[in-house]
């Protein structure tokens, strides 16, 4: 398959498109996925850099954010089938995060856990929903998971023009807060109000 592989740590001429990188071979409690898009992320320039503490095993495709079709499905994978269109949570119980500690989204297919699985809506596009894995799964974590915001809070959001920052507006206004959102230039402050932060500072 073809793919874009670390080979070394370093600067982003490691990176390397490779043409016949082996398939991966699906297992118990996994599915293969055939990647439709997969989104650059600012952690997967952290990787190709190098992280004090962590040991990437190289080579690796990277690629944290991915969206696909389930192409393969090991043993005890029952809730899903042959075709479903899913985005993939990358992070993985046992391992790690996708693309860092195994290999990631930037290839034609990508071997994955059933529990890292989220099934698609039909009116979402491929694209889209690899824009979302990383970026709005922070927000999600941060003020629905752990139940910070409620309805009448009000919500300081720094860096609110960012993909997390965004992603907490939305997710903030929807769970019925007022949101202060801060950003740097006006430009961001108009596409905050438009996201329906109803205070911006610059």
């Amino acid at each position: 398959m073809k793919a874009v592989v670390l080979e070394q740590q370093g600067s982003l001429e490691h990176l390397k498109y490779v043409p016949d990188f082996s398939d991966p071979v699906v297992k118990p409690d996994h599915v293969v996925i055939r990647v439709r898009a997969a989104s650059f992320n600012y952690h997967d320039i952290f990787t190709v850099r190098g992280m004090p503490g962590i040991k990437v095993p190289l080579p690796m495709i990277i690629g944290l954010d991915m969206a696909g079709d389930i192409l393969e499905k090991g043993p005890g994978v029952d809730r899903w089938k042959i075709g479903d269109r899913v985005l993939v949570n990358p992070l993985n119980r046992e391992r790690g995060l996708m693309g860092e500690m195994m290999h990631g989204g930037l290839a034609e297919k990508c071997l994955v856990a059933e529990h890292q699985l989220i099934r698609m809506p039909d009116a979402v596009t491929y694209e889209d929903a690899a824009a979302l894995p990383v970026a709005y799964g922070t927000a999600h974590r941060m003020l629905i998971t752990h139940k910070t915001v409620k309805t009448g809070d009000k919500v300081l959001v720094l860096g609110a023009s960012g993909g997390v920052g965004t992603g907490c507006v939305i997710l903030a206004k929807m769970l019925g807060a007022q949101v202060i959102a801060c950003a740097s230039s006006a430009d961001k402050l108009k596409r905050l109000k438009e996201l329906g932060a109803d205070e911006v500072i610059n």
